[in-house]
C-alpha cells in the first residue's frame, strides 16, 4: 500500500481526514505453513505474518498505534495514559512507539501469572521510560485511571495523557485491523493467497478480532473469521466483538457520511470459548504443545497467552469441522523481533517498582495439565 495512505482510506477516499501515522511495514507477507499443514493433515495451511509488523517491535499493537497514536497527536496530547497486565505486550508498544512520536508514556499494570515474557517486557518497558503504576486490586483500576490521569498534565498546553484503553481496543485502535481485513483481500486479490475459508485471531480485548471482521466484510471475501478467547469472559465474548465493530463503523461515519454503513453481526464470525483455560496467562497443555509445533516445523516465535491457545484452537477447529482441505489462515499477532536491543545494558529489576520484584523473584507458573 502506498507509504503515508492507510489502506482504508484508499478504499474510502472521503476519510482522508482521519488521524493515521505510519508505524509499520504493510503489507505483513502471507506464506503457507507446508510443514506444520503436513504434519497436521491440513493441506492449506497459511500464516500472516503481523509479527514483523515493525522494525524495533511487530505484533499487532502496531497496526492500532497507526490511529491511535496519530489521534493523540491531533488532539495536541504529549502524553499517552494505558493499562494492561504486568506483562502486556501492548503497553511496551506503546511505550516504544509513543517514544519514537515524542510522547511520553504512562501505564497502571495489574497483577498476572509469572511467566518469562513478562520479565523481558518489564526490563523494555523500563528502558524506555514508561512511568508505571502497579494496582493489585482490579476493581480500582478505573479509578488509578483517573488518578493517574489527573496527576499529569503538559505544562505548555495543560493538556492531559490521551487515554489508551487494555490492548488499544476502541473504535479508534481496531480500524488498524479494518485495515488488515481490506490488506488480506488485496492479498487474494493479486493471487498471493488463496482466498481463505478462515482467519483465526486470539480475542482478548476484541479490537482486533472486531476489526479485522469488519475489514473481511466490507472487503466482501467469503472468509469468516474465527476468533479464540484468551482473556476473561466478561471482557471477552461476542457481544463485545459486534459492538466494537459496529463502534468502528460508527466512528468512520462521522469522518465520511457515505462510508458503507455495514452492521457486523453474530452471523458473521466463529467465536470458540475451550482454550482459554485456568486464566489469563496461564499456558495450557494444548497451547505449549502448538507453540512447541509452530517452531518446530516453521520457525515461528509463538507465546503461551494469545498465539499458542489460538494455534491450538485452530488445530482443534479445522478437525472438528473437517477443514483438511480448505485453506486456514492463521494471524500471528505475537513479537517475532529481537527485544535485547531495547533492553538497558546490564537491566537490573530492582530499578522497577518494588511491587513488581515478585516477578523476577518467584518461580514460573506452571503449565496447566
Amino acid at each position: 500500500m502506498a507509504k503515508n495512505i492507510p489502506l482504508l482510506v484508499q478504499h474510502y477516499p472521503g476519510l482522508k481526514m482521519l488521524p493515521w501515522v505510519s508505524l509499520g511495514q504493510f503489507p505483513s507477507p502471507v506464506e503457507p505453513m507446508a510443514k506444520l499443514g503436513e504434519y497436521l493433515g491440513f493441506k492449506r495451511l497459511w500464516v500472516k505474518r503481523d509479527d514483523f509488523s515493525g522494525v524495533r517491535y511487530g505484533g499487532n499493537k502496531v497496526r492500532k498505534l497507526e490511529f491511535l497514536l496519530a489521534d493523540a497527536q491531533a488532539q495536541g496530547r504529549d502524553a499517552v495514559l494505558t493499562l494492561g497486565a504486568v506483562g502486556s505486550n501492548h503497553v511496551l508498544a506503546t511505550a516504544l512507539y509513543a517514544q519514537e512520536l515524542g510522547l511520553k508514556s504512562f501505564a497502571v499494570f495489574v497483577p498476572q501469572p509469572v511467566q518469562e515474557y513478562a520479565r523481558k517486557n518489564l526490563l523494555c518497558d523500563h528502558a524506555l521510560g514508561l512511568k508505571m503504576h502497579y494496582l493489585t486490586n482490579e476493581l480500582l483500576v478505573p479509578w488509578r485511571m483517573l488518578r493517574v490521569w489527573l496527576s499529569h498534565r503538559s505544562p505548555e498546553t495543560i493538556a492531559r495523557p490521551y487515554l489508551i484503553w487494555a490492548g488499544g481496543s476502541s473504535p479508534t485502535g481496531a480500524l488498524g485491523y479494518v485495515n488488515a481485513g481490506l490488506e488480506i483481500a488485496r492479498q487474494v486479490s493479486e493471487g498471493l493467497i488463496p482466498e481463505p475459508e478462515f482467519v483465526f485471531t486470539p480475542v482478548g480485548s476484541c479490537g482486533t478480532f472486531a476489526g479485522l471482521v469488519l475489514g473481511l466484510k466490507l472487503a466482501c471475501l467469503r472468509t469468516r473469521g474465527v476468533g479464540v478467547r484468551v482473556y476473561d469472559q466478561l471482557g471477552a465474548n461476542p457481544y463485545m466483538v459486534t459492538y466494537q465493530a459496529r463502534a468502528c463503523v460508527r466512528r468512520l461515519r462521522r469522518y465520511d457520511p457515505s462510508f458503507p454503513n455495514v452492521r457486523v453481526s453474530r452471523r458473521d464470525f466463529v467465536f470458540l470459548d475451550d482454550f482459554f483455560g485456568k486464566g489469563y496467562a496461564h499456558f495450557t497443555k494444548l497451547g505449549v504443545e502448538a507453540v512447541n509445533m509452530a517452531k518446530e516445523f516453521e520457525g515461528l516465535k509463538l507465546e503461551g497467552t494469545y498465539t499458542g491457545k489460538t494455534l491450538a484452537g485452530l488445530i482443534a477447529f479445522a478437525r472438528r469441522e473437517n477443514l483438511a482441505d480448505k485453506v486456514l489462515l492463521f494471524v500471528n499477532t505475537y513479537n517475532s523481533r529481537d527485544l535485547t536491543p531495547l533492553m538497558a545494558e546490564n537491566a537490573d529489576y530492582k530499578k522497577l517498582p518494588a511491587e513488581l520484584h515478585r516477578y523476577f523473584e518467584e518461580p514460573i507458573a506452571p503449565v496447566e495439565a
